[in-house]
């Protein structure tokens, strides 16, 4: 079974003076404000993952309001991810790239009428390929999240339930990406799938080189 697979198995995100104020952010901006609250201070974000381990009865668990999920591994993963949270190192955050954005939408919105699953695109095209066609690279990514919402699918790819090498975790918490872009859609097995693209940018070579 592969890791992606594997995944998938838990699918389960006042006026004053006449001025409104900011709103929180939701859908994808809020799954992108997660991931860099992640990656800046892992051990604050170990108290949401520790909350979340809470909702859980043996191998399932249940957020209110919502039907209980079934894990692979139970609060064993949970725990796992709470122990590595606490000894990360802090990373830069990453910053928002619209040409990943647009790589993340086309497999997003691709899935969501298809009903695929995983990495490939129908034609056949790896994650880097359809990153490469909207912006040059040197390094590049990709994390699939299906059935969470957007503000859930962050916490999902960290604890990665059922994957042996939390492969998706290591891209999450990876110091050679500095780029993010992402999508997230509806999906008719699993519910909703959540992109996430992940790049360090390409050198540019000096004029005349």
């Amino acid at each position: 079974m592969s890791a992606l697979l594997r995944l998938l198995l838990v699918p389960a995100c006042l006026l004053l003076l006449g001025t409104a104020p900011a709103q929180a952010p939701t859908g994808v901006d809020a799954m992108l404000a997660e991931l860099n609250a992640a990656r800046t201070d892992p051990q604050a974000y170990a108290a949401r993952v520790r909350a979340f381990r809470g909702l859980f009865t043996g191998d399932r668990f249940q957020r209110p309001g919502e039907i209980a999920v079934v894990t692979q591994e139970g609060v064993a993963a949970v725990d796992e991810a709470i122990r590595f949270l606490a000894t990360q190192p802090a990373l830069p955050a990453l910053g928002r790239s619209t040409p990943l954005d647009r790589a993340a939408v086309e497999h997003a919105a691709e899935q969501g009428r298809t009903g695929r699953v995983g990495h490939d695109g129908a034609d056949g095209s790896s994650p880097h390929d359809r990153m490469r066609r909207h912006g040059r690279w040197r390094a590049t990514a990709e994390a699939i999240a299906y059935g969470p919402t957007p503000e859930q699918a962050v916490m999902q790819l960290i604890v990665d339930d059922g994957v042996p090498d939390r492969g998706h975790r290591t891209i999450l918490f990876s110091p050679t990406y500095r780029l993010v872009g992402a999508a997230c859609g509806p999906h008719p097995v699993w519910r909703t799938v959540c992109v996430l693209n992940f790049a360090t940018p390409a050198a540019v070579s000096p004029a005349g080189t």
